[in-house]
């Protein structure tokens, strides 16, 4: 049986594997793409007369999403208690407490359960970290969620956000994020650009299959 399993060189199987292992650590292929360039921004830039504000709302817009520009908060909140029953964005998720604070404020009705009757939308309402000027995108952690199933179960996710808090890309956005928050506060981030997108086992386009399928950003101008 082990004359079967060696070669023709007198040695097994496994020491021809461990051998080309040993050998793959010590000599170092030589890099095929020497002049390639890990620094330099791959995107476009953003046109100067457009800004990081302008960008943003194109391309969230391109992605699907529903953009509301607001003056303050007192706007926001005359403007929810409108949208909410004409969109059917009833009852509304809530589980972070400054954003549980402002929805009192304004007298929204919300609840601090994930919970739905049969045949109705999960709406959730959250804040974010940063929105993303070059690809639409929103960058969320569980600071603003409080709960994963915020953007993994909801089917409108309802998000509030700054002015201040547009970027111009997502190296901008995790330096942020790296400066402004503890490793220790943290245990997962999150890129939102648009609805999620699969296709079935007939190759036909599906969207909000593993995400919210609407999502709505609330800009207050700072």
């Amino acid at each position: 049986m082990k004359d079967r399993m060696r070669s023709d060189k007198g040695t097994t199987t496994k020491e021809q594997i461990l051998a080309k292992v040993r050998n793959a650590t010590i000599e170092k292929p030589e890099a095929m793409f020497k002049d390639i360039d890990l620094r330099t921004d791959t995107w476009m830039p953003i046109k100067e007369e457009d800004g990081n504000a302008i960008t943003f709302v194109q391309k969230f817009k391109d992605m699907g999403g529903i953009f509301i520009y607001l003056e303050d908060e007192a706007e926001f909140g005359e403007c929810m208690k409108q949208l909410a029953p004409q969109n059917g964005w009833e009852p509304l998720w809530c589980s972070h407490p400054a954003m549980q604070e402002l929805l009192n404020r304004y007298g929204i009705a919300y609840s601090n359960e994930c919970q739905r009757e049969e045949h109705q939308k999960l709406v959730a309402f959250t804040s974010c970290q940063h929105l993303i000027a070059q690809t639409g995108s929103i960058l969320l952690t569980d600071l603003d969620t409080r709960s994963r199933r915020t953007y993994t179960e909801a089917d409108v996710l309802l998000i509030l956000a700054h002015t201040d808090q547009i970027v111009s890309g997502l190296k901008e956005a995790l330096h942020n994020l790296n400066g402004t928050l503890d490793e220790s506060e943290i245990s997962q981030a999150i890129i939102l650009t648009g609805m999620t997108r699969t296709y079935d086992i007939e190759q036909n386009l599906v969207f909000g299959v593993h995400g919210p399928r609407q999502i709505a950003v609330f800009l207050i101008d700072d």
